[in-house]
């Protein structure tokens, strides 16, 4: 009997463990879900705000950093004009009015030519347009406030559009991206940056037609700003807003290219103006020089090549076996670009091929981070690929500032991107190509 009623507790108690007793949920106020939702919004808000923060902290370290790279190295002399080549504007800043400043000041000053083409139709309007409203402001003193400003603005939105939310990260990494310095150069990039990141920001936000109406600025600033229409088409919500945060951009680079067929008589002034030999364009072709060099450089060291090539090879290996396939191929594409930047006829094509070599990978993360990622990562592919075909890769670096989602991708990639070494090394690359400023035409 004692056994039975044993038993009988036993079922009794595994039952209720199977088959819990439903306890009544109450239900919470009307009251209470709009409240529950403010207070998310408002730790939204804090974290956003704290993230934002963050931002500013790493762009006011980036700013100081580079004013103090370029006049030290002015001070120094490893940024010097022995030929006195640039007036030197703003004392020990002067670097950062040389090369395409002339040209933009020189559009300011005199305009477009009428009925005519040339150079000056390379350089789209809206920097001529700062310049010239600065009235008795010196040109340079207007254009330094404008790009230290701006470059604070495209920090924030960097940060303020990252689909993760890790806005500090993506800040970090486009301070230490390669090249990042030239954002305080007296051009209008760090402007079409800006406008871009915010519209991406806002478009991100639901506010289409704001979003549509920064592209429009992206796009008068530089000639690749249009891009920004693709990723604002992929992510706005509905048709109307679809039409108005894509249709903006678009609508200003046209407006951009009727203006100088009215003003120079030719429909294509721009691209004209772009094929001119005083840019030493070689377009495409650069695919067909590239192998050729390589195999020049392997015909007159072929025992030293062939040698690299074996230790390569175990080194892929060892690191496979050690380490894992991730870090194997990354170290045999670190590889294979160091033969092609051997393979490179001059410094300053190493410099950015290094970059570019540095960007492609980069894009690969971005587009394995998934689907939330793709349209930006449509957009980045587009502005490096544009960049890379419009025929000298001696501008690539700063032409590829634009891409801003690769900041993202070295924030929300894989750990290793973001390791101190990596860091560091990103650091020292930028202070070296810093002091090449008066060198080699950014």
């Amino acid at each position: 009997m004692q056994q039975t009623v044993t038993w009988i507790g036993t079922a009794w108690a595994r039952a209720l463990e199977r088959y819990p007793r439903r306890v009544a949920q109450r239900v919470p106020a009307v009251r209470e879900v709009p409240g529950r939702l403010a207070i998310r919004g408002r730790i939204a808000a804090s974290v956003e705000q704290h993230a934002l923060l963050a931002a500013g902290a790493v762009w006011a370290a980036w700013l100081a950093a580079v004013l103090g790279v370029v006049i030290g190295g002015v001070e120094a002399g490893a940024i010097s004009d022995p030929h006195h080549s640039w007036l030197h504007y703003g004392g020990p800043l002067w670097p950062l009015f040389t090369w395409d400043f002339g040209w933009y000041q020189g559009v300011a000053v005199l305009g477009y030519p009428h009925g005519q083409g040339g150079p000056f139709y390379a350089f789209f309007p809206l920097w001529p347009l700062v310049l010239r409203a600065s009235g008795s402001i010196p040109d340079w003193a207007a254009a330094l406030a404008v790009v230290v400003a701006a470059s604070g603005l495209a920090f924030l939105g960097v940060a303020a559009a990252s689909p993760s939310g890790q806005g500090r990260r993506a800040a970090l990494a486009l301070a230490c991206w390669p090249g990042s310095f030239m954002l305080l150069l007296a051009y209008p990039d760090v402007l079409a940056l800006a406008a871009a990141a915010w519209a991406a920001a806002l478009v991100l936000r639901g506010r289409p037609f704001l979003a549509g109406a920064l592209g429009a600025v992206a796009a008068v600033a530089r000639p690749t700003g249009f891009l920004i229409a693709i990723p604002l088409l992929l992510v706005a919500r509905g048709p109307r807003a679809r039409g108005v945060a894509a249709g903006a951009p678009l609508a200003a680079a046209v407006a951009v290219q009727i203006y100088f067929w009215r003003r120079s008589g030719d429909a294509l002034a721009f691209i004209h103006a772009q094929e001119l030999p005083i840019w030493h364009r070689n377009g495409p072709s650069r695919f067909s020089k590239w192998p050729g060099h390589v195999a020049h450089a392997f015909s007159v060291h072929a025992t030293l090549l062939i040698g690299a090539a074996l230790v390569g090879v175990v080194l892929v290996a060892l690191v496979a076996r050690r380490l894992g396939r991730w870090y194997a191929g990354a170290l045999a594409y670190g590889l294979v670009a160091a033969a092609l930047l051997f393979g490179a006829q001059t410094t300053q094509t190493r410099i950015e091929s290094a970059v570019l070599a540095v960007a492609v990978p980069i894009l690969g993360v971005l587009w394995w981070l998934g689907p939330r990622y793709r349209p930006w990562a449509l957009f980045a592919t587009a502005v490096v690929a544009v960049s890379f075909l419009s025929g000298t890769v001696t501008s690539f670096a700063r032409q590829a500032l634009f891409a801003f989602p690769v900041y993202w991708a070295v924030a929300d990639g894989p750990r290793p991107l973001r390791h101190p070494l990596v860091a560091a090394a990103a650091v020292a690359a930028n202070v070296a190509f810093a002091l090449t400023l008066a060198k080699y035409a950014p």
